[in-house]
């Protein structure tokens, strides 16, 4: 089915996908019922069969290469002797070489800009036509995103994934804790979350070769990383996640005293301090490192726990109620700072359920009632979170259908009525837009990439906080999520 004759390519679309969701196991049974294949499946995409033996063949192309590396290597020591001269391998002067070059590459952009604003990126197909300008590939608050940002590096941090070192790549890693010591305010958040069981899987049927075939997964499994390292390798990363949030609330708590603890009525009305109100929606739980060895998404509520799905969208949300969301953003060399936004959700704050003032009146979810309620609810939270992402991913999905492709989306730069969105650099406030406004800096790059600039200004280095709020009269509704953070 994997190399068919055209006559037979309706058959053979039949067998692109050839997966399953569970094997039975003697140390854990699934509390929900699993699917009976991996989901996500659509008629113009390569199944998984497809993408497993083109796989294969990159991976012929690296075995020859290192082959090829291994005898230069043994020819090359044979005459001049151990170790192997610097000069045939190290690659420092290499990527030097690149990285000079690189500014000076044309067509990068051209004399006209993109506009901060502008609704869809110019040169893309929509409605099976494309535009007759093709420069439109360019990227201050004000006028056009910098071209510039063609040829300097970006730093930044995320919620979504798979992404390597996912604790310290996180937007959490960079938030500046609340008066009450903590950077997410959630009790109970899915990054502490264990796996419901450990490995190796089981052996799955669909994935095993029939008879005297050629079992890529035995080779491969013949390496050093067996089970106690894979173990090993898991655990520590699972470590990591679980002592996160004790390491950055010990990280901050000695800056504060009692006194400033109990009594965040001492702040100025106006003073920058971290709100009650961040909700933080993780995504999936887990080492989801993109590493072929990762453990993601083995919890209770998963209903394909073989599916071994790494796509993540998680983000940081803020209502009206929520206070100041503040980042610290180290090493800025260019002066840059950037986001992707999202401003077309509703009611996504769930921190601030039943609140009805900013911060809830100053003490937000600490109470001890409170917060025994906000365990039970963090979980659930996290649960229909995955829900809402996946029908988003599937969504995406049926957008990629090349006879339904568009550019649109359906977001907005607000759903609910009028809003006032600010935002301050090191504490002084740079803007204070209302919606008209703020729509008129809410750039479209491209499908599903709504982004906003917070800085740029080549003559501003070093370490900067970041704040975020939304001011609407009191209300829930609008929201604003923020899902990377880009600088440079």
């Amino acid at each position: 089915y994997l190399n068919c004759e055209r006559e037979n390519q309706a058959i053979c679309k039949q067998h692109e996908y050839d997966s399953g969701c569970w094997v039975d196991r003697d140390d854990y049974t699934p509390v929900t019922p699993q699917d009976a294949q991996v989901g996500g499946r659509a008629s113009w995409h390569p199944g998984n069969r497809v993408h497993k033996i083109r796989g294969r063949r990159i991976a012929l192309f690296v075995l020859r290469g290192l082959d090829y590396a291994l005898q230069k290597w043994a020819e090359l020591t044979a005459e001049s002797g151990h170790p192997l001269a610097e000069e045939h391998w190290h690659v420092t002067e290499y990527y030097k070489d690149i990285k000079e070059k690189a500014p000076s590459v044309p067509g990068c952009y051209t004399d006209e800009t993109f506009p901060i604003g502008k609704k869809r990126r110019r040169g893309l197909r929509t409605g099976g036509n494309t535009t007759a300008d093709f420069h439109g590939r360019q990227l201050d608050i004000e006028g056009s995103w910098p071209a510039r940002l063609c040829d300097i590096p970006l730093q930044g941090r995320s919620l979504w994934g798979p992404r390597a070192n996912p604790v310290e790549t996180s937007l959490v890693s960079i938030l500046k804790p609340n008066p009450k010591g903590d950077r997410d305010p959630n009790p109970n958040p899915a990054y502490t979350e264990e796996p419901v069981y450990l490995p190796p899987e089981k052996m799955m049927p669909w994935d095993t070769p029939p008879g005297n075939e050629v079992n890529v997964k035995q080779i491969a499994g013949a390496r050093r990383l067996d089970v106690s390292g894979h173990n090993r390798h898991l655990q520590r990363s699972q470590k990591e996640l679980m002592l996160m949030k004790s390491k950055i609330e010990a990280d901050h708590r000695h800056r504060h005293d009692i006194a400033e603890i109990n009594n965040s009525s001492r702040h100025l009305a106006e003073e920058i301090v971290p709100g009650y109100g961040i909700s933080v929606d993780w995504g999936r739980t887990g080492v989801c490192d993109g590493t072929s060895h990762h453990w993601c998404d083995k919890k209770d509520s998963n209903k394909c726990l073989l599916g071994g799905t790494q796509d993540n969208r998680g983000m940081i949300c803020i209502d009206s109620l929520s206070g100041w969301l503040v980042f610290e953003i180290k090493n800025v060399k260019h002066g840059f700072i950037g986001a992707r936004i999202q401003a077309w959700h509703k009611n996504q704050a769930w921190m601030t359920e039943g609140w009805t003032e900013v911060n809830n009146g100053g003490n937000g979810n600490y109470d001890q009632r409170d917060r025994a309620l906000l365990e039970k609810k963090s979980s659930e939270r996290n649960a229909e979170f995955i829900a809402q992402m996946e029908r988003e991913i599937e969504e995406d999905i049926l957008i990629e259908d090349p006879k339904q492709r568009r550019l649109g989306g359906g977001q907005s730069c607000g759903v609910a009525g009028d809003y006032t969105f600010e935002f301050a650099i090191n504490g002084e406030i740079k803007a204070s837009w209302n919606k008209d406004q703020f729509c008129q800096h809410y750039t479209r790059l491209a499908y599903n990439f709504d982004a906003i600039k917070f800085m740029d200004d080549e003559s501003q280095t070093g370490d900067f906080e970041l704040a975020i709020r939304l001011k609407t009269g009191g209300g829930r509704e609008q929201t604003t999520c923020i899902s990377h953070i880009y600088w440079a």
